[in-house]
């Protein structure tokens, strides 16, 4: 006799970006609406402010109802049951180069790195989609909407390469990949 099928469980993080901020809240609204996914949200201190500055506050509160505030690198409690699997997937995007860069090189001294060495400690495979990963201008939108076009530095390039050769880490250059890979990974654990 089979039993219900349990909600799959995905955690999300964002970091101090305006990049793709609203694309990622559409995403996580579809997932939610379209799958038997439950996600909920942690931040950054700056990924707050940015949510706030786009404009994407109530909006993110409206579709997930578990957002959370990073307050320490354990504050909220994230890291330990994301380490022992207690979501089936975990998902950063936007992730700004600061937080790539801490990434690359084992610091995890805020939230959401902690969250990342603590997940691959676990056997998780993170999805990141850093904001600054082509060597050419990237176009992204300012607060109020307009056009904003932002260099990438060599530094950046180099610390997203490093992401890619790390254990545990995936690296997506395009929202649309996010989806794809969540449900591919979502219907193995089934």
């Amino acid at each position: 006799m089979e039993g219900k099928k349990k909600k799959k469980k995905l955690l999300w993080g964002i970091t101090g970006s305006g990049y793709l901020i609203k694309e990622s809240i559409d995403l996580m609204n579809k997932l939610q609406e379209e799958y038997d996914i439950k996600i909920s949200v942690i931040l950054s201190k700056e990924g707050a402010v940015v949510v706030k500055w786009y404009r994407q506050w109530l909006y993110l509160k409206e579709i997930i109802s578990n957002v959370q505030v990073e307050k320490t690198p354990n504050n909220p409690w994230i890291a330990g049951p994301l380490q022992i699997g207690k979501y089936d997937s975990f998902v950063i995007c936007p992730i700004t180069a600061n937080t790539v860069a801490k990434i690359a090189y084992g610091i995890a001294d805020n939230l959401i790195t902690n969250c990342v060495a603590q997940g691959i400690k676990g056997g998780m495979e993170i999805i990141l989609l850093p904001s600054d990963q082509e060597d050419k201008p990237i176009k992204t939108h300012r607060p109020d909407g307009s056009e904003l076009i932002l260099q990438v530095r060599d530094v950046e390039l180099e610390n997203v390469g490093k992401l890619k050769k790390m254990q545990g880490i995936q690296v997506v250059s395009d929202i649309f990949e996010i989806k794809n890979i969540l449900l591919k990974q979502l219907n193995n654990q089934i």
